[in-house]
């Protein structure tokens, strides 16, 4: 049998990982669509992601990044796909 004094930690615990997740879920902002002379304020990068083709064309790259004051950014920018470089 549980104690009620475990219980009452358990709770605790899930409630501080609940409201956790749910603040870095809000701190994350809408991308931002790049354009020529935007100033970017990236201290670190996280992810590039691009979707897979098979053919050499401009398509949607979303950069994740954080910015100096430690806010998670998105950036969506315009790049040749990985064909490109595969001669497709």
């Amino acid at each position: 049998m549980i104690s009620k004094h475990a219980k009452n930690l358990a709770n605790i615990l899930i409630t501080s990982l609940v409201l956790v997740l749910s603040g870095n879920a809000l701190a994350e902002s809408p991308a931002t669509t790049y354009k020529y002379g935007l100033k970017l304020d990236v201290a670190k990068v996280l992810s590039i992601s691009k979707p897979k083709t098979h053919t050499c064309k401009p398509v949607d790259h979303l950069m994740k990044y954080i910015d100096s004051a430690g806010n998670i950014q998105t950036l969506k920018f315009k790049a040749l796909s990985d064909a490109c470089s595969k001669g497709h």
